[in-house]
């Protein structure tokens, strides 16, 4: 079984992953958070095999918190879904720990392979097509 503990702030996002990741993965276990504080709880509360969060906002808040989950927990793979997709962006996520970046506008095959790619262990940075 894999175990992935999703955040994002948006209802709609969660599900739509959750669907997309349950269809490829039958024998996946997603659960959904909304907020930071909730993350910090179920990382120390549950084993998970990924993080998949849209925790780095515009404000760049979130890059503090990635570096701190990176800390606690250096194994732990977090792919970040973002709807920046600029190539700073990009690599401000890598140096802050990110296992991967994909932005929401991707496939869905997109996230399917990225999340394979992040599980074997490998770093995936979706190109950016276009400039936000």
């Amino acid at each position: 079984m894999i175990r992935i503990l999703l955040a994002d702030d948006y209802t709609i996002i969660r599900k739509g992953v959750r669907q997309i990741l349950t269809q490829a993965y039958p024998n996946v276990e997603i659960e959904e958070i909304e907020d930071g504080e909730e993350l910090t709880d179920k990382l120390r509360d549950t084993p998970w095999d990924m993080i998949i969060s849209d925790l780095p906002g515009p404000d760049r808040g979130g890059w503090a918190a990635l570096q701190r989950i990176r800390e606690d927990y250096p194994d732990l793979p977090v792919l970040i879904l973002s709807l920046y997709t600029r190539e700073n962006d990009l690599m401000q996520a890598f140096r802050a720990g990110a296992s991967g970046y994909l932005g929401k506008d991707a496939a869905p095959d997109e996230l399917v392979w990225a999340v394979r790619q992040i599980l074997e262990g490998k770093k995936y940075m979706a190109i950016p097509a276009s400039q936000n």
